[in-house]
């Protein structure tokens, strides 16, 4: 059993300050002078990763022998991204060495690059005002003038976001006093029970993800077979539509995730969550798509999901416990009888007693039974060193 801890207790983290991810559409020259800038400071990074892989030298030494010799074309660049780029591999370094591990170069390729610059360098609401004079970008969400901490520039896929930090503490109700067991599933993601009902979350979503994997598996095959030179543009088209398409696809999963995170930590305390062993859950429909790559994104993600339920339970004060699943499905919430033949069906019939139930119902009630029986006292410690006063279980 694990236990995510409450706000204040040791190892929540700094949940004082809120940072911002807004995406930004600059204009063509803009972006192009914004990709020199990654390019450079890239430039520098391996530049510094290929000195210490031979040589023992300070940070500032480091700085120092990158910056003299240098490209015209990066030299040309400004100085911030490229002396953070210069500290940001020598960390990743030392915290390579650490492990007895080696640092990578950064490569042109990389899906996601970004670069961080000094706050002073963000003014009258974009990036070196006198050297992108004339140039402008728009943004999805409101920019301040000025900036408080450092913010980083990102392309990722093609998209350009801007994120910082801002000074701003926040305030959440604290939960009511209940719990609630999660089963996972495909048909439906998750299966909750609170001790009073029982809420399905995202029934029947699999299907517009698994919609999206098959187009996405026609356009992977359409770009295969236009082979030859004749055919390089429509491969590229070919290509930008499914790149696309995998955004969507992954937009949509995090929707979910963040939607149903922030709804459970907001009206229960304690969130009792299985340990995910979903890898064979949709094997089934993964069978009818041909692609390795369609086939990989057609899952829920549910390891994912479980990281952001536990930062949003960080944030609002909640517990989330991992807890064993065995058996749950197939056991019997009225008499716990086993029903070993099961199998894939949908309603749960205990041949036993008669009692019929939902499948994911019975599972959740199931998950709820059990892991009050296993953790109960284990929660009233959490509680107590958490808050400083003894709670009962909520539920």
């Amino acid at each position: 059993m694990s236990t995510s801890l409450a706000v204040g207790s040791t190892g929540s983290g700094n949940t004082g300050l809120l940072s911002k991810k807004i995406r930004v559409y600059p204009e063509t020259q803009l972006k192009l002078k914004w990709r020199e800038w990654i390019n450079a400071a890239r430039w520098c990074y391996n530049k510094a990763i290929a000195i210490l892989k031979t040589t023992k030298i300070g940070k500032y030494d480091l700085r120092k022998k990158v910056m003299s010799d240098v490209p015209e074309w990066v030299g040309k660049t400004p100085y911030s991204p490229r002396e953070s780029a210069i500290f940001q591999a020598f960390e990743a370094h030392k915290a390579a060495k650490k492990v007895n591990g080696e640092t990578k170069f950064r490569r042109f390729s990389d899906q996601v690059q970004s670069i961080r610059f000094n706050k002073v360098n963000f003014r009258k609401g974009t990036f070196y005002p006198k050297q992108t004079k004339g140039l402008a970008f728009s943004s999805s969400e409101f920019l301040p003038e000025k900036m408080s901490h450092d913010p980083i520039l990102t392309v990722d896929k093609g998209r350009w976001f801007i994120s910082f930090v801002i000074d701003e503490k926040p305030t959440y109700a604290i939960p009511p006093k209940r719990s609630i067991a999660l089963d996972p599933g495909v048909r439906t993601f998750l299966t909750g029970f609170d001790g009073q009902k029982f809420i399905d979350l995202g029934a029947g979503d699999i299907g517009r993800i698994y919609r999206l994997c098959c187009h996405l598996d026609n356009l992977i095959s359409k770009a295969a077979l236009a082979k030859g030179s004749s055919n390089k543009r429509r491969r590229f088209k070919q290509r930008k539509a499914a790149q696309r398409v995998r955004i969507k696809i992954r937009n949509l999963i995090d929707e979910a995730h963040k939607k149903i995170s922030c709804f459970l930590t907001s009206e229960y305390q304690v969130i009792y969550l299985p340990k995910f062993e979903t890898s064979q859950m949709v094997n089934k429909l993964k069978r009818k798509i041909r692609s390795k790559t369609a086939r990989g994104m057609m899952n829920w993600a549910h390891y994912r999901f479980k990281m952001t339920l536990k930062h949003q339970a960080i944030k609002r004060g909640c517990f989330v416990v991992d807890v064993t699943e065995e058996y749950t499905s197939k056991t019997c919430t009225r008499c716990g009888h086993v029903h070993n033949k099961l199998g894939g069906t949908k309603k749960f019939t205990c041949p036993k007693c008669g009692h019929t139930l939902d499948r994911d119902h019975n599972g959740a009630f199931g998950i709820y039974l059990k892991a009050l029986r296993d953790t109960s006292s284990s929660i009233i410690d959490v509680l107590y060193t958490a808050s400083g006063f003894c709670q009962e279980l909520p539920g």
